[in-house]
């Protein structure tokens, strides 16, 4: 019986090979699969997972780092929990490490991180530091050594009606406005640091919106801006936009509507998938008890997704469908249209090819 990747993969070739390019309309939902288990998280430094985002410079790499109590690191892994590499900020304490998000910055066409230092348990830190870095470069060597990083931008600031705990850090690629979600008050705030950001005086974060739950302890926008995850304890919580529209748009919808989860152990880290074509989740791995070990779980799409942002699902969304194809499928053990002549491309001619080995395999 022919599945959904199979699905997906037909209907996307026959658009492609249509003479008019029939344009389709998105629907407002999205629907995604069942949690498939990714692994273990192998480094066992990397203990207490509090924050999660895929790499905009590689595929194939997450960024995570600690709760408290760690030095000021930071760690790239595969999709499958290998250990990559290890990168520490110079002469910076790392006071509360909440999250971690992947987008745009002050240079054009390049991938930065942003990381959170907004935990605050006890609402007694009156000011909070974001530091905004160039997303690192990953090489063969670097799993064997911490690499220190010494050029980074550290964004302070305070909230505008007072002090509070905060786990959930959102960037918008398109604005660079940066956003957090508050944690523990029975209806949690957004809040808004307008880009740019002062690198020099302490910026006042904005409350935006009120959101009708509480215990937020993670979240992530998706590269496009069009889609928003936020994670409590039990639920994640998703919104999609129109493109252009703002982000206060998301929080006009009267329901919230949720996508699956399967609850872990202390898990405390979300983010979307390249392309958003799904997300991830990590648990923490407290005290390294083996049962509670930290796994990777990831979340596939299983709708057509308009990847660039024009309302529409087009030839160009296609494409990128494809390329999540060949990148997110084999984590599920899906056969894949390959990239034959190794140009980090598919061609028409290769997704014929892989057309082919899935009709092979339709039956089996």
């Amino acid at each position: 019986m022919l599945n959904n990747s199979y699905i997906i993969f037909l209907i996307a070739l026959c658009a492609i090979c249509h003479p008019c390019h029939a344009i389709l309309i998105l629907a407002d939902t999205a629907t995604f699969g069942q949690s498939i288990d990714l692994g273990l998280v192998e480094y066992d430094k990397l203990n207490e997972a509090s924050g999660l985002a895929v790499s905009h410079r590689y595929t194939n790499v997450l960024w995570s780092h600690n709760d408290s109590g760690d030095e000021s690191r930071i760690y790239a892994m595969s999709y499958r929990g290998k250990h990559l590499a290890a990168f520490q900020l110079k002469d910076i304490e790392a006071i509360d490490w909440e999250d971690i998000a992947c987008g745009s910055g002050p240079v054009t066409q390049t991938s930065y991180l942003y990381i959170a230092d907004i935990g605050d348990n006890k609402a007694q830190r009156q000011t909070k530091f974001i530091y905004r870095l160039l997303e690192p470069e990953i090489k063969e060597s670097s799993p064997k050594s911490i690499v220190w990083i010494t050029q980074f931008d550290q964004i302070s600031y305070q909230y505008s009606d007072g002090m509070r705990d905060a786990e959930s850090l959102l960037i918008d690629s398109k604005t660079l406005d940066l956003y957090i979600v508050s944690k523990r008050e029975e209806q949690v705030g957004l809040y808004k640091l307008a880009y740019p950001q002062s690198l020099k005086t302490i910026n006042t974060a904005e409350k935006m919106a009120t959101l009708p739950f509480s215990w937020a302890v993670a979240g992530d926008l998706s590269s496009n801006s069009n889609e928003l995850l936020i994670k409590t304890e039990q639920e994640v919580y998703y919104w999609k936009k129109a493109s252009g529209d703002s982000i206060s748009t998301f929080f006009k919808i009267p329901n919230l509507t949720t996508v699956p989860y399967t609850q872990e152990l202390q898990g405390e880290a979300i983010c979307w998938a390249r392309q958003s074509m799904g997300y991830f989740t990590v648990s923490e791995e407290p005290w390294r008890i083996e049962n509670n070990a930290a796994h990777l779980t990831f979340y596939p799409r299983l709708t057509l997704l308009d990847i660039n942002g024009d309302d529409h699902f087009d030839i160009a969304d296609i494409l990128h469908c494809f390329e999540y194809i060949a990148e997110i499928q084999p984590l599920a053990g899906m056969p894949v249209a390959p990239d034959i002549n190794f140009n980090n491309r598919l061609s028409i001619e290769e997704l014929i090819y892989g057309l082919q080995m899935l009709i092979q395999n339709m039956n089996k």
